[in-house]
């Protein structure tokens, strides 16, 4: 029974090759040189998810090396083909456009190029219908003999080669999909600084066309801050892959560690002036929490990103802005807590409860109101998006600028006016929001901690969205 089921496979997989050779002939009829890519694995199956996927690397992978080394030599067409006989993708190339030989000459330094290239066979088939070969023999995947002498002295079984190959694969599509998680959390930390900061106008805060209540900042303050910036998201993302414990707890004082040099890059970057130094600390935590939570689960739960950001920074205020020196040692937080209590926890506060403002108010009113991708919207669009949950976190948060530099009077009229003013935001009534910006400017009241949120509030309004459950 099995010897005739293994020859009802092999007579499929034969035909299905002669159908996609009887294909490639037709595809060329009219002036075409195709390119092939297939993996070159051993055994049966010769298709399935994960080879799929691997394929769909390759594919990007060859795209870029040929458009990198042969700039003008673009395909006319791409073909994915998916069958028994294996995953494939045909490139058809127009034969004026480039020579067979430089076709083949490119394909075989991909080969030699591409990390797993011993599994890839770019084969090229010319206009004329014949295959164009380098007479070169393929290494063996396991050793350094060459695979047609492996193959005959039957050195390695077909279940040791394809199982080698397979652990390759699997190992390199994991190091595929960390790297993209670093990059695309690290590029939505950045996009949500710099939509805050191009926010416009703004109650008291920098924005393109203000300096809002501030006199040593403005836009290109903040612009270069964030270029500063930009490279330690990619350091604190690759951190949280590879710290290793059940103990996020420990993980503090390296974060911290990034977010000193974060922070010295800011200040060299404005001439001393403090633009970020609050973001720093909760985009930082951010970053860590969201790229642990996604590579354990594959997705973002809010609830574990919250709990992850609570364990990290149990004990913080009791520590950090309870238990103070003297008067002369006290940093403006410290002062302020001393003097308001846990009015004035801050960001810290935020952080140990897990960000609240955020999860529970800001990001839920960000995510109801968007109605398309966030990048599909415009200038305009953005500002009437973003508005209502800029003030949406003002009318809640204890925002320690405020306290520092006025006091809870003046606190609390900001809150009282940033819920007043969201309501007829949302009502097509936008000037007590301008009364706002001009009595903020116009006092020197800068809620910059509430701009840390809407930063935040921006990233993971992203991220929620790039890793959601699939």
């Amino acid at each position: 029974m099995e010897l005739l089921q293994e020859a009802e496979i092999f007579a499929q997989l034969l035909n299905a090759r002669e159908k996609r050779q009887d294909d490639k002939l037709k595809m060329i009829a009219d002036g075409f040189h195709l390119v092939s890519l297939q993996l070159n694995i051993p055994g049966l199956p010769k298709s399935n998810a994960q080879l799929f996927e691997f394929v769909k690397e390759v594919d990007k992978a060859f795209r870029i090396f040929l458009l990198s080394h042969h700039p003008n030599c673009k395909w006319q067409t791409k073909q994915i083909l998916s069958d028994v006989a294996g995953d494939a993708v045909l490139y058809l190339f127009k034969q004026e456009q480039i020579d067979k030989n430089d076709l083949k000459a490119i394909t075989e330094a991909f080969e030699g190029y591409f990390k797993l290239g011993r599994i890839v066979d770019l084969d090229v088939l010319a206009s004329d219908g014949h295959p164009v070969s380098s007479g070169k023999a393929k290494a063996c995947f396991i050793c350094h003999y060459a695979a047609e002498e492996c193959r005959k002295t039957k050195r390695h079984t077909i279940e040791e080669v394809r199982q080698a190959m397979l652990d390759a694969i699997n190992k390199f599509i994991e190091q595929q999909k960390q790297a993209d998680l670093v990059n695309k959390v690290a590029s939505y930390a950045i996009s949500g600084l710099l939509h805050e900061v191009a926010l416009n106008p703004k109650p008291g805060l920098v924005c393109r066309n203000s300096a809002g209540a501030h006199t040593d900042m403005d836009f290109i303050s903040f612009i270069n801050s964030i270029a500063a910036l930009s490279p330690y998201f990619i350091e604190i993302n690759n951190f949280a892959l590879s710290f290793d414990g059940a103990d996020v707890a420990k993980a503090l004082p390296q974060i911290r560690t990034i977010g000193l040099k974060m922070e010295a890059a800011m200040y060299e970057a404005t001439g001393d002036v403090n633009t970020h130094k609050g973001a720093i600390f909760l985009m930082a935590l951010v970053c860590f929490a969201v790229t642990r939570v996604v590579k354990k689960n594959g997705c973002l739960k809010i609830n574990a990103l919250s709990s992850i950001i609570q364990q990290i920074t149990r004990g913080m205020v009791q520590k950090e802005l309870c238990l103070v020196g003297n008067d002369a040692e006290l940093t403006h937080g410290q002062q302020c807590f001393k003097k308001y209590g846990l009015q004035a926890a801050g960001a810290r506060g935020e952080a140990e409860q897990g960000l609240p403002t955020v999860l529970h108010h800001a990001l839920p009113l960000l995510q109801e109101r968007i109605k398309k991708p966030f990048s599909s919207y415009t200038d305009v669009e953005l500002n009437e998006l973003l508005v209502p949950v800029l003030l949406k976190v003002m009318s809640l948060n204890n925002d320690t600028n405020i306290l520092f530099r006025h006091d809870v009077k003046v606190l609390e009229a900001i809150k009282q006016k940033a819920g007043q003013a969201k309501v007829a935001w949302e009502s097509g009534d936008k000037e007590p929001y301008y009364d706002l910006v001009q009595w903020c400017n116009t006092s020197k009241i800068s809620p910059g901690g509430s701009a840390d949120l809407l930063a935040l509030t921006i990233t993971l309004c992203h991220c929620k969205t790039e890793f959601a459950k699939k």
